[in-house]
């Protein structure tokens, strides 16, 4: 299977997951997954229980099928340590309204870097560009102040729905969003 081709920013580099890569994740093999995917992975990476069932959850959804690997898990790798700091992960293609969710997470020692939001504004920029989708939407835990500030960063406004017990946040995507 091929890797997706890498989003770059400044200071980062957003390294698309392929199914071997997460399975050694999930076998606690970081430094195989490190070596398939090319990147440099924390030990234990990821150590958040949430992201951890999330890596099962994506796994079972690219098993069946493959060519969803672009709108699945990107590594957030900081590139002057060449170490992975994050994640940006899209939760599938977009739906039958053409709305693609998002979710982020940075590792807790390199939060306040405004990585998240560089990671994020690249992917919103891939989105615009991807036929069929017209919105991007994320749950945000009502306790989390910094990814409700993120998000609204990002143009994204609360609505009034939930998903998953989660408040979610949406914007239309155009040309000109971030």
């Amino acid at each position: 299977m091929q890797r997706p081709a890498t989003l770059e920013t400044d200071r980062l580099a957003l390294v698309a997951l392929l199914p071997e890569e997460i399975e050694a994740l999930l076998s606690g093999d970081v430094e195989r997954a490190g070596l398939l995917a090319g990147v440099g992975f924390p030990r234990g990476w990821p150590d958040d229980r949430d992201a951890r069932d999330g890596l099962s959850w994506h796994l079972r959804a690219l098993r069946a099928d493959e060519a969803e690997v672009p709108w699945r898990i990107r590594v957030i790798l900081e590139r002057s340590s060449k170490t992975v700091v994050g994640s940006i992960n899209l939760k599938g293609p977009p739906n039958d309204d053409g709305d693609v969710e998002i979710g982020w997470g940075i590792v807790e020692h390199r939060r306040r870097r405004g990585y998240a939001f560089e990671a994020a504004a690249a992917v919103l920029a891939w989105l615009v560009r991807q036929p069929g989708v017209h919105s991007v939407s994320a749950t945000v835990p009502d306790e989390n102040h910094p990814s409700q500030r993120l998000a609204a960063k990002l143009g994204l406004t609360r609505t009034a729905e939930t998903r998953r017990n989660l408040s979610l946040w949406r914007s239309r995507l155009t040309a000109a969003s971030p």
